[in-house]
């Protein structure tokens, strides 16, 4: 699947930016009557918040990411900023007008770090938000996220698709790598062994791929391949910073 960036040219996405998109696309054409929230979820580094990013660039939806200090008033304020109002007033009203602009937008939502609303006040907020403007909602969370919502039966039962992020593909290390690496040929070898050993994490595989990018200019190579590489060390993972090498 390639997309349009906004300058035009086309890009091949990474596999869970692919994920998301076609989710947000099934929701959105979705058969009359059937509900229309989706389940985004998957652990730590997987590049999650990077697929929301994305889909908020190229399909035009609504990306908030929120917090464990986050109250259902301030979420609906954050909406409305997205949507370019500047609405203030009571809870009540700002729920309404949340309805009324979301409505009239179409967009779809979604609410990253999902697992920060797994609360009775907050998962009433969103699903009557979701009930009154009719958008598709897209909730992003842990790998566990589907599990909880099973416990908030009035967000369980309007779920239409769940879909797991997934570990990074060889695809996606070399995708990674000509932005992360560029200017340096790395082996398919090294970023499987970089895979293999970072567990398909996206977010560790990017530093480690960007690391190898700064010791071969240290270097001065052009090429490194996971023999010419050896024992050399890649600054990230747990193992790294208790082995009291990291400065």
């Amino acid at each position: 699947m390639l997309q349009k960036t906004k300058l035009g040219e086309y890009v091949k996405p990474l596999t869970n930016v692919y994920l998301l998109s076609a989710l947000i696309e099934t929701l959105e054409n979705r058969d009359i009557g059937l509900p229309s929230i989706g389940v985004f979820n998957g652990g730590a580094g997987l590049g999650k918040t990077h697929a929301a990013m994305f889909a908020s660039a190229h399909q035009n939806v609504i990306h908030i990411e929120i917090t464990s200090n986050y109250t259902s008033k301030f979420l609906f304020e954050q909406i409305l900023l997205e949507l370019g109002a500047r609405e203030k007033g009571s809870t009540p009203y700002l729920e309404a007008k949340v309805h009324e602009y979301l409505k009239q937008a179409g967009r779809t939502l979604i609410i990253d770090e999902a697992d920060y609303a797994l609360n009775s006040k907050m998962v009433n907020s969103i699903r009557f938000l979701y009930d009154r403007s009719s958008v598709p909602v897209v909730l992003i969370g842990s790998d566990d996220l589907h599990v909880k919502l099973a416990n908030f039966n009035p967000i369980a039962t309007r779920v239409l698709k769940r879909v797991p992020a997934l570990t990074a593909t060889l695809d996606d290390a070399q995708i990674l790598a000509g932005f992360y690496g560029r200017g340096i040929d790395i082996s398919t070898d090294l970023l499987e062994f970089i895979m293999t050993a970072r567990h398909g994490s996206v977010r560790e595989i990017c530093t480690c791929i960007a690391h190898v990018r700064t010791m071969a200019r240290t270097w001065n190579m052009k090429a490194v391949s996971l023999k010419e590489w050896g024992n050399e060390p890649f600054p990230i993972g747990n193992e790294f910073l208790t082995t009291g090498d990291a400065q």
